[in-house]
This record gives C-alpha cells, sequence and structure tokens, in this order.
C-alpha cells in the first residue's frame, strides 16, 4: 500500500522489484511470482498476503490485472509501477 510520502511496505517492494527486474510487458502469475519471491527470501510468504499486496498494488495504479483463458490471475507493472519500482531500484543500489 503506498502511503502520502511514497514509501511501500516490504512485501509490496519486493513486487515491484521482482516484476521491474523481468520483461515490462510479460505477464507474471501469481504463482509464478509467489515462486520466485520465496525462492530468494529467508522467510516464507504466504499466497494470500501476496494477493492482499498485489489487490492494494493495483488498486493504487501500480499494477495491471490479467486474467488468462483459464482464468489464472497474473500481474504487470503500470508506468506508474515502473517509475516506483525504478526509483527504489535506485536507492537500495545506492545505499
Amino acid at each position: 500500500m503506498a502511503t502520502g510520502h511514497g514509501m511501500l511496505p516490504g512485501l509490496s517492494h519486493l513486487v515491484l522489484l521482482e516484476l521491474e527486474v523481468r520483461d515490462h510487458d510479460s505477464l507474471l502469475p501469481v504463482m509464478q511470482l509467489l515462486k520466485l519471491l520465496n525462492s530468494a527470501s529467508s522467510k516464507d510468504i504466504y499466497d494470500t498476503n501476496l494477493r492482499t499486496s498485489l489487490h492494494t498494488l493495483h488498486r493504487n495504479g501500480l499494477l495491471q490485472k490479467y486474467r488468462n483463458a483459464s482464468m489464472n490471475l497474473a500481474f504487470t507493472l503500470t508506468e506508474t509501477g515502473r517509475r516506483k519500482a525504478a526509483a527504489t531500484f535506485k536507492l537500495n543500489t545506492i545505499s
């Protein structure tokens, strides 16, 4: 969830960064994103927490939501999400 100061909670931050380092135009299914995040994290991320973060990011205009023919949920960054992710990525690489 974005705050007035542009800060993101940990999981939302990780989601934006993971989507930023991938091809911007490719859709990432939720379960594939969960596997990627859990493989890079020392703590397990639960699917319910991820879905909550994804829907919050979508409501805040940072993600675009899609469903394929099998009704699997997938997301990609919006332009606003790309800018937020790029700025967050820069801050992480500088510090």
